[in-house]
């Protein structure tokens, strides 16, 4: 673990193991915006506050799987208030329902905190993603398989950089004799299906002597 150096830095690590507190404190600034910039796009009070407690139900488990490393800029990307001036809007919303509306933000993180911390069994202050593990398997399973197949069809890969002029060469059929002579056992093909009526090829492994 990284040492926390800033307060950003203690909001984005409390953030990331579920804290709602936190996730608002990181945020609060850009929060505000967003329901700026719903009512700038003509939507009234109501549909704004709908919209943004969606979508910052949608950023709290974002930020629960993944640490922004720029919390601020990440924020202001997803929500698209990058080019947003707050400002001129801000003047013509009433204080009231800014401040109803952060009320209701509140209560919407804390809502998806409450919903998480259900499907982890309501345990443990920290929220944990139960799902995780699947994926983590799921991902396993499907790098294994694709090695897998690379290696028992026998490829090749090669990546290179020509602007460094540097090749580098992944070669499954070499790997295999690697292991082969790794194993100290006798791997021997059997080439007697082979149509072209050529001899079989020698044994290979520990053992194997190869002709001169």
């Amino acid at each position: 673990m990284k040492n926390i150096a800033s307060e950003t830095q203690l909001y984005v690590q409390l953030a990331h193991r579920g804290d709602p507190s936190a996730f608002y404190a990181l945020f609060s600034g850009r929060i505000r915006e967003l329901y700026l910039l719903l009512r700038s796009q003509g939507k009234d009070h109501d549909a704004a506050c709908g919209d943004a407690a969606r979508r910052l139900a949608e950023l709290y488990g974002c930020v629960i799987r993944s640490r922004p490393h720029r919390p601020d800029r990440w924020f202001a990307a997803r929500c698209g208030l990058k080019k947003f001036d707050a400002t001129a809007v801000g003047a013509a919303v009433s204080k009231a329902d800014v401040a109803a509306y952060e009320r209701i933000a509140v209560r919407a993180v804390n809502a998806a905190y409450s919903k998480r911390l259900e499907l982890c069994g309501g345990g443990s202050e920290d929220v944990v993603d139960r799902r995780s593990f699947v994926r983590y398997l799921a991902g396993t399973a499907v790098v294994v398989l694709v090695v897998g197949f690379l290696f028992f069809a026998q490829s090749v890969l090669s990546v290179g950089f020509e602007r460094f002029g540097v090749e580098y060469k992944l070669s499954f059929p070499k790997i295999a004799e690697g292991l082969w002579d790794m194993s100290g056992l006798v791997h021997t093909d059997d080439d007697s299906w082979r149509r072209d009526g050529a001899a079989p090829l020698p044994a290979r492994g520990a053992g194997a002597k190869t002709p001169p």
